[in-house]
């Protein structure tokens, strides 16, 4: 008999809350299988599509999500699981199925059916083990790489062997898979590091009302912000856990397209606008107009006093041609290890950059303080000096300071200029490059002031 077996429908009404089904898992039972159906997704008339997802829990806590995924389907045990699912025994007692209701279209009513069923029969073969490669860090240096992916344990097409064989063929130096609400395949990326690629844990906080990156985390993190759970958890109080924890929490595209066309895509926490977050994702995947709107909202925040990090994520969700638009962080790190890494994007000392280009911003007071991007310089003018490399024909240098173009200029080749800066009349300056259309090719953290 199954454990479960339910069908219902929902409303838009229930869009945005989390449906739990408890089941209770008998004594001895080794094969768990869930499926789940629901439908219409697209509803005529309407922009968007409906989304539910499934977050499953045992009596310990999270046994992982399946996010945007064609197949509802999951089958666990000791040996294998569903990717976005994490393989191991199956203990005794209450679980849940919880149904996450992204998106429940006005007029577009969900019929959804759940079933639950277990059995005892025996185990065959053995269960993947994945062993951490042991760190072979590279010294001080400038280490390229991505800080944003997917794979098919969330809503990417290929799976975690072929992004990292991707990285590599890029050249990265470092790359970071984040998939949605689930930490499922971090076992596996960690085993596939090499002197050459430094693979770093993370996961992407992928909430009703927004995005959020948490780099260097192996655990899962709890992204409900829901009032009617009870708990009213604030998006402030998920990212003090993240930072406590020694990761790093980063708002991802947050101009990105919302509902319905992007379901929860865009960046509404009021308390975080940018509250405590102290990194921003500007760039992610190809330039468009949404990152332009998410460049101008890092300088006005910058105006306001926030020292924010900008980072750069490719969100890669399968195999995608490496054009010139994609960017990548350019980071100035002690070493080629996960904590350096993260340890230089908090501090600022990067610069973001679509394949084949350069540009670095350094400083220098009167008193002779020096300085790159992420330091503070003190004093009552400073020096500031931008070296770029590889542009295109037609591109142009942007210096910007306070949020507007100090000076703008052409140029086709690589090269270096400075400018004189009084400190009493500039809180901070970062520097563009742009292509003859535009289009961001680098682009600088800041270089603070203070008189």
């Amino acid at each position: 008999m199954p454990l479960l077996d339910i069908s219902a429908v929902l409303t838009h009404a229930q869009a945005k809350q989390h449906l739990a089904h408890p089941f209770t898992l008998p004594p001895g039972a080794t094969h768990l299988r869930i499926g789940f159906r629901y439908g219409p997704e697209k509803v005529a008339g309407q922009h968007g599509r409906n989304l539910l997802s499934l977050s499953l829990f045992d009596p310990n806590g999270s046994r992982g999500a399946g996010h945007n995924r064609a197949d509802n389907s999951i089958a666990l045990s000791a040996v294998e699981a569903t990717p976005g699912f994490t393989i191991g025994e199956l203990p005794a007692g209450e679980w849940a199925l919880v149904i996450d209701t992204h998106m429940v279209l006005p007029g577009g009513d969900i019929t959804y059916h759940l079933t639950i069923d277990a059995d005892a029969e025996p185990l065959t073969g053995d269960a993947p083990r994945y062993a951490k490669n042991a760190d072979l860090p590279r010294g001080k240096g400038w280490y390229r790489g991505d800080l944003h992916s997917h794979t098919i344990h969330s809503d990417g097409s290929w799976d975690v062997p072929d992004l990292v064989a991707a990285a590599r063929s890029y050249g990265l130096d470092f790359m970071t898979l984040t998939d949605h609400n689930t930490v499922s395949p971090l076992p596996q990326v960690d085993s596939l590091a090499t002197p050459d690629l430094l693979t770093m844990g993370g996961l992407e906080l992928t909430t009703y009302y927004g995005h959020a990156l948490t780099l260097g985390v192996r655990h899962w993190v709890d992204w409900r912000v829901d009032p009617h759970d009870g708990t009213h958890r604030t998006m402030r109080d998920i990212a003090a856990t993240v930072e406590a924890g020694g990761g790093l929490f980063v708002i991802a595209h947050p101009m990105s397209p919302g509902d319905p066309d992007c379901t929860g895509c865009d960046w509404r926490y009021q308390e975080m606008w940018p509250g405590t977050a102290r990194a921003v994702e500007v760039w992610n995947g190809f330039w468009s107009p949404y990152n332009e709107d998410g460049l101008a909202l890092w300088y006005r925040w910058l105006n306001q006093g926030y020292r924010l990090v900008a980072t750069a994520g490719t969100d890669a969700h399968g195999p995608t041609p490496l054009i010139p638009r994609v960017g990548f962080n350019v980071v100035y790190a002690e070493s080629l290890s996960e904590t350096a890494i993260l340890a230089a994007i908090r501090r600022g000392h990067s610069y973001l950059a679509a394949d084949g280009h350069r540009l670095i911003l350094t400083a220098q007071t009167l008193d002779g303080e020096t300085g790159m991007m992420g330091d503070t310089l003190h004093g009552s003018q400073a020096e500031v000096t931008a070296d770029w490399g590889t542009p295109e024909s037609g591109s142009q240098i942007r210096l910007i300071v306070d949020g507007a173009a100090f000076e703008t200029f052409a140029t086709d080749e690589a090269g270096s200029k400075s400018w004189r800066l009084p400190i009493s009349s500039a809180r901070w300056c970062v520097a563009e490059l742009r292509d003859r259309d535009s289009l961001l090719c680098a682009l600088t953290n800041p270089i603070f002031f203070e008189p």
